[in-house]
């Protein structure tokens, strides 16, 4: 296992650039995303840092507008690429430019991916454009999405709205990783409102179920994470 950084401060400056950057939008301590996460950093063999978002301040964009005397009407990041929103992103964007991957878990909430990572992915717009280069400061990076869910298919939609941001970056996705985690609903077996279909041998807690106990889900995260690793000794190897 490689050594990984857990961040207590949302991205702490002055914490060390790593080469992989692990982010969860889960808001439970030690959750499956969490460990799913982790599971792709620590098999990558290499330096990288593990960001929660529920412990960052992190609006959402504000779609800011500025007169510019030169341009006219504009978004104030397409000059140069920097979110004028004060806040804890502002932490993570220099670890975003040095690192070489970006692992990004999160669980669909309805039927989208969570808040919190919607946030985060929201406030990566201010790296997607700029007037004066020609393409995103992102461009080229390695990407892997990542959803625990209930619902396989609800999973996948939320993986994919993550994976559809890589592409917008210029990012390369090699990983699109989707496990069934628990759904702690107390109510299931009596819920008349969703009309749940009850689960047999179901606990009262509702269903509980740990990601990494199935072999398919670590074999997809290792794969991910052998990928990461080859295709970095490759670019370094050519310089």
């Amino acid at each position: 296992m490689g050594e990984f950084i857990v961040s207590p401060k949302c991205g702490n400056k002055n914490l060390d650039l790593v080469e992989i950057l692990g982010i969860s939008g889960s808001p439970v301590e030690n959750s499956n995303t969490d460990r799913l996460v982790k599971l792709v950093l620590g098999s990558t063999g290499l330096k990288s840092e593990f960001i929660k978002l529920s412990d960052c301040k992190i609006e959402p964009c504000n779609a800011c507008m500025v007169d510019d005397p030169k341009w006219g009407r504009i978004f104030p990041c397409q000059l140069d690429n920097q979110c004028i929103i004060q806040d804890d992103f502002q932490k993570i964007r220099p670890k975003l430019l040095e690192t070489d991957a970006l692992v990004i878990g999160g669980y669909p909430s309805y039927g989208f991916v969570d808040a919190r990572t919607k946030t985060f992915l929201e406030r990566l717009f201010a790296l997607d454009h700029c007037a004066f280069q020609e393409k995103p400061l992102m461009t080229g990076k390695l990407g892997v999405s990542i959803a625990v869910c209930n619902t396989i298919e609800d999973g996948k939609t939320a993986a994919g709205q993550i994976e559809h941001m890589f592409r917008n970056l210029r990012m390369i996705p090699i990983a699109k990783i989707v496990a069934k985690g628990s759904f702690p609903c107390r109510f299931r077996r009596e819920c008349r409102v969703r009309h749940l279909e009850p689960v047999p041998l179901a606990s009262p807690e509702g269903i509980i179920r740990d990601p990494l106990s199935d072999k398919e889900v670590i074999k997809e995260a290792q794969t991910a994470a052998r990928i990461i690793r080859e295709t970095l000794e490759v670019r370094r190897k050519k310089g």
